[in-house]
């Protein structure tokens, strides 16, 4: 991942943050005045931005991203791997990445985590998912379409999310040698144009 990645990841969760800073202030201020409610508020606050650095951290530092003359392949520490060939990668598009539940939380006030937004490759391909996987994940990923002739399932993989800039550098240049049709370029001669 490249520069602003983080800013990208944790913007999903700007709501729910600053939803905890007032409510970690109300309680700060019960207890302690506004002194309290100020300190409670940035140090709970602080605290839950640090848990989303180390998880990009993480994710910055652990997921890959292969090019190769068969395709495109994605894999990352907590075990995912996502393979797409060249011939069966259908469309350049959005790519919608989840990093928590999507199920609503709160009483009277429902809240939610929204999806990190990307463009990427999209396509026909393989997936593996690791065993501690969580439900609501392996619910989303076997509720998404599969191709009728193989039942290989819609895959996509989020280059953006991984370079913003993607299309420009050495990404874009495997997609323009292997698949030029998705930038809006034509096939090389004798590549087979049926996927």
């Amino acid at each position: 991942m490249v520069g602003g990645g983080f800013g990208r990841m944790v913007l999903p969760f700007v709501f729910m943050l600053a939803l905890l800073a007032v409510i970690m202030y109300v309680l700060g201020y019960v207890v302690g005045g506004v002194a309290g409610g100020l300190v409670g508020s940035v140090v709970v606050t602080g605290v839950m931005v640090g848990v989303l650095y180390r998880k990009f951290a993480r994710m910055k530092n652990g997921t890959v991203v292969r090019f190769s003359e068969h395709g495109v392949e994605l894999s990352d520490t907590l075990g995912f791997h996502v393979r797409l060939y060249w011939r069966d990668i259908t469309q350049i598009g959005r790519v919608n990445t989840r990093m928590a539940s999507p199920a609503a939380v709160g009483g009277d006030l429902q809240v939610s985590v929204g999806e990190m937004k990307s463009r990427g490759i999209i396509g026909w391909g393989e997936r593996v998912v690791p065993p501690n996987a969580p439900g609501w994940m392996r619910e989303n990923l076997a509720a998404q379409p599969t191709n009728p002739y193989d039942g290989r399932p819609l895959v996509a993989i989020p280059l953006g999310g991984i370079d913003p800039n993607w299309a420009m550098g050495p990404m874009g240049q495997w997609i323009r040698m292997y698949r030029p049709d998705l930038l809006g370029g034509v096939y090389p001669q004798g590549y087979p144009q049926q996927y």
